[in-house]
């Protein structure tokens, strides 16, 4: 038994905190949610899995637009046509409300409709019995652990266990009674980051397979699931159809501001449609004029126009210069001699003596803690300051 797992694909959602996007660039992101889409269709039927698991939010409200509507429904008659069933919920984002669709869902789409639990049996085509224990948001919020209605399982079908939330005000659970349930697959949705709770059983955040901010920037995508011979397996496979990506340039070798552009084009070698942070390193060579054009933001205008037009470089900043060490007049050999100095057991001593005193303290201050002391300090004043360099005879 084969089947995807997937949550979280905000159909409509549109890509937050980016101004002045490039006209070259603005077609990826008017197509990223279709393309996205796509892809997961395109994997379901590549892989010949026997179902897909759509565990909720799949759209970013709960009145899609009629265009993603008909996008949708296309898709799912792709999948319909490939014999693949798909199981559905709404979550919290599309909570369901019948009269928002205005399209008829494909026969092969199994909808969750109601706010209580219940099973969906069916036989894939190799004659392996399954079930998809489910519930769906009719409102935005359900401050009730719906957990409670699910079932123990008591067959041979491979139960699986739909799950959309899982915090407050979100549908709460807690693991215990996810496990407790002794269903073997449990689809999760509503954490847009990837997250295994489990393995014994299987307990999957999928996380949201196309990243809409830069905070959204750790995907896995969908899981491909397996269950051969009673053992399961789990991978991720990658849909998104535009990345967020932050990738540091260094300019060390770069001495006048025209080699910049140089570098920064044979540093940044990607191949997809990406939203683009740099942060430009050792860029002291510069100096100054290199910070100013970067806050004016002229400098950000003038790489994008270097740039393949499926990349668009919506943040450019410079990375603080590290400071420099205070510079010591001595040879770092002499750090040495001092902290041998303070290794003869009568100057150690003296400079404890009040310590040495409380009786609390007393024990404590024996032979480990005195190497630990010596150690520590020896490092710090070499991680402090730099020295002057040994002389050696020609």
């Amino acid at each position: 038994m084969k089947f995807l797992h997937a949550a979280d694909l905000h159909l409509d959602r549109s890509f937050e905190g980016l101004i002045e996007v490039a006209d070259s660039f603005q077609p990826y992101l008017l197509q990223a949610n279709q393309k996205m889409l796509t892809n997961l269709v395109d994997t379901a039927i590549q892989e010949a899995v026997d179902f897909v698991l759509l565990a909720g939010d799949t759209f970013h409200q709960n009145r899609p637009t009629l265009k993603t509507q008909r996008y949708f429904f296309a898709e799912m008659e792709r999948l319909n046509q490939a014999e693949i069933p798909v199981f559905m919920n709404f979550g919290n984002h599309d909570y369901y409300q019948a009269e928002r669709y205005w399209f008829t869902f494909p026969d092969n789409v199994v909808l969750f409709t109601q706010e209580a639990v219940e099973t969906k049996r069916f036989t894939t085509k190799k004659g392996e019995q399954a079930a998809v224990t489910s519930f769906s948001f009719q409102h935005p919020l359900i401050e009730q652990e719906m957990i409670d209605q699910f079932p123990t399982k008591t067959s041979d079908a491979f139960q699986i266990g739909m799950y959309h939330g899982g915090q407050m005000p979100y549908a709460p659970f807690t693991l215990s009674k996810l496990m407790e349930k002794g269903y073997d697959y449990w689809a999760l949705g509503h954490i847009h980051v990837p997250q295994i709770l489990s393995e014994q059983p299987w307990i999957v955040y999928p996380g949201t397979p196309q990243g809409h901010t830069q905070k959204e920037t750790q995907l896995a995508g969908v899981k491909i699931v397996e269950n051969i011979g009673g053992t399961t397996t789990v991978r991720s496979v990658e849909i998104a159809a535009v990345q967020w990506q932050k990738q540091q340039v260094s300019l060390a070798r770069v001495r006048n501001n025209p080699q910049l552009f140089q570098a920064v084009k044979e540093q940044v070698q990607i191949m997809q449609p990406t939203l683009l942070q740099i942060e430009l390193t050792d860029g002291e060579a510069l100096g100054a004029e290199l910070a100013y054009q970067a806050a004016s933001d002229e400098l950000r205008s003038a790489l994008q126009e270097e740039l393949p037009e499926h990349i668009f470089l919506w943040q450019l900043t410079v990375a603080d210069a590290p400071e420099e060490r205070p510079y010591l007049a001595v040879e770092e050999a002499l750090v040495d001699q001092l902290i041998a100095t303070y290794q003869e057991p009568t100057v150690f001593q003296e400079l404890l003596q009040e310590l040495d005193q409380n009786p609390a303290i007393h024990p404590l201050l024996n032979q480990q803690f005195k190497t630990e002391v010596i150690t520590e300090l020896s490092q710090i004043m070499k991680d402090t300051y730099r020295f002057r360099a040994v002389k050696t005879d020609e």
